[in-house]
């Protein structure tokens, strides 16, 4: 796979605008029937799709797919291959964002903020997809095992190690570390999968990670935890003392307002909207 800028392309998806890097470079066409069939595998399963579902939510002639994908198999083993692609071009940006990092906890801030950053609803759908069809195809298995547990596992393992090499930390089992970070990551995307379809309530990577960060944190450098500890403590004392000054509230009922704005049913958001690009249908 040859360099490329992390963010090429907009999309919208779900309703949500979406970044992400063109791995297929040769056709936005073919691009965009990978995209599409992603999402469409992971919803309903590869059994479930037929080429002509595929056309049709993309606005093409089944014929017209053929031209670039001779068979559903075979889209599927570029679907695949595509979604490795791109998780191991966000790890080759983690990898760079990493090298910045001068003390243990920015290492941890890199590794913990940047996925959820780069955390998306055609990622989680991309990355999910590989987790359940792990079982019926081969090359899904092998990208499960090799690359997002044995290669990740080892990403993290290998960056903590390099910390305590360097004294930014004090010894700690960093494979074991490394491995609940990923087997978290996993089943944070299945359960964000499940928020966009409006399964689920919404799941907060924040709140896992951070809690992660604090684990590790308290193992390889329990000064810098206790720091952290502290200030925000001192952020809740002076919070508190902000409610304590300001009036007594009315005891007459207060007007709520819900400014959550509920996630698009699937069907709405598709087909993807290549946003500022040119209509596939004319290329």
């Amino acid at each position: 796979m040859s360099q490329r800028s992390l963010i090429e392309l907009k999309y919208k998806i779900f309703g949500e605008v979406v970044n992400l890097p063109l791995i297929e470079d040769s056709s936005k066409t073919k691009e965009l029937i990978i995209l599409e069939s992603t999402i469409l595998f992971a919803k309903k399963g590869f059994d479930a799709v037929s080429i002509r579902d595929i056309a049709a939510q993309i606005g093409i002639k089944p014929s017209s797919l053929y031209n670039h994908f001779s068979s559903k198999e075979a889209l599927f083993e570029a679907v695949v291959k595509h979604a490795e692609d791109l998780y191991l071009l966000y790890f080759k940006y983690l990898d760079d964002m990493l090298g910045t990092a001068g003390t243990f906890p920015e290492v941890l801030d890199f590794i913990f903020l940047e996925p959820v950053k780069m955390s998306n609803s055609f990622t989680c759908f991309a990355f999910s997809l590989i987790q359940t069809e792990q079982f019926r195809d081969n090359r899904s298995s092998m990208v499960y095992t090799n690359t997002f547990l044995d290669y990740s596992i080892n990403f993290f393992k290998n960056w903590f190690d390099n910390c305590i090499n360097r004294g930014l930390a004090q010894p700690f089992d960093t494979k074991t570390a490394a491995a609940i970070i990923m087997h978290s990551v996993l089943v944070g995307i299945n359960l964000r999968v499940h928020e966009f379809l409006n399964q689920l309530t919404p799941y907060s990577f924040a709140e896992m990670f951070n809690d992660l960060k604090r684990f590790i944190l308290k193992q390889a450098c329990p000064d810098a935890l206790v720091a952290a500890d502290d200030q925000n403590a001192s952020k809740t004392v002076a919070a508190d003392a902000d409610e304590t000054d300001k009036a007594p509230e009315s005891d007459a009922p207060q007007e709520t307002v819900d400014n959550i704005e509920q996630l698009d049913p699937m069907d709405i958001g598709l087909p993807l909207k290549l946003l500022g690009g040119a209509n596939p249908n004319e290329e």
